[in-house]
């Protein structure tokens, strides 16, 4: 909290479970931090939750294919995707009906991917290599967009 005069008097942390709406300006006197989930087991499978929005998962297991299941496509939903270990695979799968919209590879001129929609996209362990990274955003309630892509990404 601040005096009128600008000097700092204390600080109280403040956890909002549910969401919050605000009209007008919000300004903020210090961090604010998204949550980071890791999932590490070999063949596993994580659904992710819409309040998870702005979390970075990275697969770390060793072998196998790690699937990520998105929630249904929400303007502003926002997801990281990192290879942790290059001998394992990441599978993002989108909720039946969204799409993904991204490209093939981060070159300038890499092909447009765009799988058929309920399809997800793969970075294979055959291609991939550690810190391969993909974020989704979801700009309406029907399309995921690769907004930053590193290494190479292809139709599931």
């Amino acid at each position: 909290m601040s005096t009128p005069s600008g000097t700092k008097t204390g600080f109280n942390k403040v956890r909002i479970a549910e969401t919050l709406e605000v009209d007008g300006l919000v300004t903020f006197e210090s961090a604010v931090t998204a949550p980071v989930a890791v999932a590490a087991t070999s063949g596993a499978s994580k659904t992710v939750e819409a309040a998870e929005s702005g979390s970075v998962f990275v697969q770390t297991a060793s072998s196998g294919t790690t699937t990520y299941t998105l929630p249904a496509a929400a303007p502003g939903l926002k997801y990281t995707f990192v290879c942790g270990n290059a001998s394992g695979e990441i599978l993002i799968t989108p909720a039946t009906g969204d799409a993904i919209v991204t490209k093939i590879h981060a070159a300038q001129d890499g092909t447009a991917l765009a799988p058929a929609a309920g399809t997800g996209i793969k970075n294979t362990a055959a291609t991939n290599v550690a810190g391969d990274s993909i974020t989704l955003v979801a700009l309406d309630n029907t399309t995921w967009y690769g907004t930053s892509l590193i290494g190479l990404w292809a139709s599931q």
